[in-house]
């Protein structure tokens, strides 16, 4: 997750509702953190273009459109805060997308971006791999 900045209020509203995403997400109401995510996306898109947690926000809202099945869109937005989270070794995009290739039936691009996943936080990504 981005770093809080305190003084800037806009952030901390797309961080609210991306939040308020994660708790959607962790209570298994998937569908409704996906709207979170959305609406965090957009917020950050009218409020902070271009900065830095639109990137994480992608990445977030990419892993809840996995759990929702919507796989195309999933890998579409995780594809999009890919190389900001590589950068900074957050691994949550390209395994993201890897799931996601995975239940497309598409082995090949799957393994490719879980090999990216491992290269960026090594072995212990396997488990979050095979947990699903």
């Amino acid at each position: 997750m981005p770093r809080k900045n305190r003084e800037n209020p806009l952030e901390a509203e797309a961080l609210a509702l991306a939040q308020k995403g994660i708790e959607a997400g962790a209570r298994g109401r998937h569908a409704e953190a996906v709207e979170y995510w959305a609406a965090a996306l957009d917020y950050a898109d009218a409020h902070l273009p271009g900065a830095d947690i639109g990137y994480w926000i992608k990445s977030g809202l990419g892993a809840a459109l996995h759990e929702t099945g919507d796989d195309a869109r999933s890998i579409a937005v995780s594809r999009m805060a890919l190389d900001w989270c590589s950068a900074r070794g957050q691994p949550l995009p390209a395994l993201t997308m890897a799931k996601s290739f995975r239940r497309l039936g598409d082995a090949e691009s799957a393994q490719a971006y879980l090999d990216h996943a491992r290269g960026l936080v090594g072995d212990s990504i396997l488990r979050e791999w095979e947990a699903g």
